[in-house]
């Protein structure tokens, strides 16, 4: 019961970041995120894990390692190898065939609770399904008699991430268990469960370009509040019932603080800081989840648990939009000074900026910072 309740409040304070992040200190926001960059020589068990996290997402990731009953990492080979993808809240395993998916609580102190599994046949793979089933000569069969994944690959992730309550994992950046001879910066992160199983995966930077706009950090997102003031459908055509709301649309990021309790260390969480959030308060509900500032200006995002209240037609037709575009996706963020000009710190106590959110799904978003 108690473990609930904590949970319930996690919920809560991830729904309402801008209340919290509003009482928060400047001086605890400063200190748990100055000094604290993320790039390719920032990597070690002492870096922020929010910030670890987000990092994660800006490598293609391959299987090269895998713990033995013993707990010694052997070196593996599979043909086609094992990619893996990190967004917040998924985990999406890839072998070219199949893909699998892990879903988990982003939004809970770490460890990371794992909470379900989906496997996918890829119609729209590279890979003939001839070329599959030369592969692999096995499968086994889901709950309802289907053969579904490869039985090398299945065996390995379902002993990873077993169809049960209660298993917990962290990433943590792992020693390189191998040298190669190659020019390309590469990252070990070694996935580890609380049920003795470790995969360590071999990272290479995706590539990145130089973007539109000013270079985004998550201090200056996380410094501001946002208010909507723009959104364009995927024609181009203005939405103006999202501008035209009784009180403002307001986004905000924030780096949470999770207190904890006496209960903390039993139940292998970790107190203090514990996640990259988002929230969008829309007047009555709010839209929110965990987010990652990944490469390029590109903002990933998950979805928490919501309080469901009925505020009205117009309202609840507005929040159910923005959680379809917000939660879940994925966005380019552009930001730029209003009206294009720089405001120096004489003429004005902080600058004025305009975010542009291009949404995957097609719509653009307009934010404008205000003070928190």
């Amino acid at each position: 019961m108690l473990n609930r309740l904590r949970a319930s409040l996690v919920v809560i304070s991830t729904l309402l970041p801008i209340a919290l992040l509003g009482c928060q200190s400047n001086s605890v926001n400063n200190s748990a995120q100055t000094g604290t960059v993320i790039d390719n020589k920032n990597w070690s068990a002492a870096t922020l894990k929010p910030r670890l996290f987000q990092n994660i997402t800006g490598y293609n990731w391959q299987l090269t390692h895998v713990s033995n009953d013993k707990g010694k990492l052997i070196r593996v080979n599979l043909q086609p190898p094992l990619t893996m993808d990190v967004r917040p809240d998924l985990l999406t395993f890839d072998d070219g065939c199949y893909r699998y998916l892990v879903s988990f609580d982003m939004w809970l102190p770490l460890p990371y609770p794992y909470t379900q599994a989906s496997i996918q046949d890829m119609a729209k793979s590279p890979v003939t399904a001839a070329d599959c089933t030369a592969i692999y000569q096995a499968t086994t069969q889901d709950w309802r008699g289907n053969k579904i994944i490869p039985s090398d690959t299945a065996h390995l992730l379902n002993t990873t991430f077993k169809p049960y309550a209660g298993t917990d994992f962290t990433f943590d950046p792992a020693r390189p268990q191998s040298v190669r001879a190659t020019k390309t910066v590469e990252k070990q992160l070694a996935l580890k469960t609380d049920k003795g199983k470790t995969l360590v995966f071999t990272g290479t930077p995706k590539p990145k370009h130089l973007g539109a706009g000013i270079p985004l950090t998550n201090e200056l997102l996380e410094s501001y509040r946002w208010q909507l003031v723009q959104v364009t459908n995927k024609a181009g055509a203005v939405m103006s019932e999202f501008t035209q709301t009784e009180k403002p649309i307001i986004l905000s990021y924030g780096l949470n603080n999770y207190s904890g309790d006496e209960s903390d260390k039993q139940n292998g969480f970790e107190s203090g800081i514990y996640g990259q959030s988002f929230g969008v308060s829309v007047g009555c509900n709010g839209v929110g989840g965990p987010y990652a500032l990944s490469v390029n200006q590109s903002l990933l995002t998950g979805s928490s648990p919501s309080t469901m209240m009925s505020c009205g037609d117009a309202l609840d037709d507005i929040e159910s939009r923005l959680r379809r575009m917000m939660t879940h996706s994925t966005s380019q963020l552009i930001l730029t000074h209003a009206d294009n000009v720089p405001t120096s710190a004489t003429e004005q106590s902080e600058p004025s900026y305009l975010l542009t959110q291009q949404l995957d799904s097609g719509e653009t978003l307009i934010w404008k910072n205000t003070s928190k």
